[in-house]
């Protein structure tokens, strides 16, 4: 049970930080989802789940007790073939349980958005492509789309309205299953309520998450509370997989405000 990167463990917020910083410094704050993930996961430097996280994994039969585990932080995952930035998970934790093996993908959130919608991120693929005709970016975004969602239905959220970080974080999550021969991944967003936080960016987050478990279960599944786990989700195709795995999603929240560490 650990967590390192490139091979060295860390067991400090310290060794987080000089190891596997965010990508900008200016993220490194207290009370901001950088931080405070690193903070949560090395609670016992790093010999158990943090507490929301094992909590909600014994409620749910596809997760039995946890056997081991280890993770790496700013994990750099290759979805799909196409050159450039590949996804970048926050925390990728490959875990033991007594059905095998699975992955837990951590996006971690105080209220940071999930991003551009995929309608913004469709135009600005397309003014990339018009820069570049050998911009890929559109033929990721189609076949994202096409793996992971399929054809709008009446009743879908349309999909120029989904958080295309979402659809990545998705695809990142089940590429890390697979490559890894798991039949199992669960996207985990942690989120952190902190004194830098409102309470209006943490609705309108939880409204896009919701948005987003309707749309890839065609209305199946409503909403992603807190500490359930949804799933598992069926796909149109498992290209570019080449074998089925199962996705999970789920919501915990860890409540910062007033606490030392928030304050700091």
């Amino acid at each position: 049970m650990c967590i390192s990167k490139s091979g060295i463990p860390l067991t400090s917020l310290g060794d987080w930080e000089r190891l596997a910083p965010p990508k900008s410094s200016n993220h490194w704050v207290d009370g901001r989802s950088a931080k405070e993930v690193a903070r949560a996961w090395l609670e016992g430097k790093g010999t158990h789940l943090p507490q929301e996280v094992q909590s909600l994994l014994a409620g749910h039969h596809a997760f039995g007790p946890v056997l081991g585990w280890h993770a790496e932080p700013e994990a750099k995952l290759w979805f799909d073939d196409f050159p450039g930035e590949p996804r970048n998970s926050d925390l990728i934790v490959y875990v033991k349980d007594s059905h095998g093996l699975y992955v837990i993908a951590v996006e971690a959130k105080a209220d940071e958005s999930f991003g551009e919608t995929v309608g913004d991120a469709l135009k600005h693929a397309r003014e990339r492509y018009l820069a570049n005709n050998r911009s890929n970016g559109l033929k990721r975004i189609e076949q994202l789309s096409q793996s992971l969602l399929g054809p709008d239905l009446p009743e879908d959220t349309p999909l120029h309205d989904i958080r295309y970080q979402l659809l990545t974080a998705t695809a990142g999550a089940l590429w890390a299953a697979e490559s890894h021969d798991c039949t199992r991944t669960l996207l985990l967003i942690h989120e952190f309520v902190t004194n830098r936080t409102t309470d209006d960016n943490h609705a309108r987050n939880a409204a896009n998450l919701d948005s987003f478990v309707h749309r890839i279960s065609h209305g199946r599944v409503k909403s992603v509370g807190r500490d359930v786990i949804q799933g598992p989700f069926e796909f149109p195709t498992q290209k570019p997989l080449q074998r089925s795995v199962a996705l999970y999603i789920a919501k915990v929240s860890r409540n910062l405000r007033g606490s030392r560490a928030d304050s700091a």
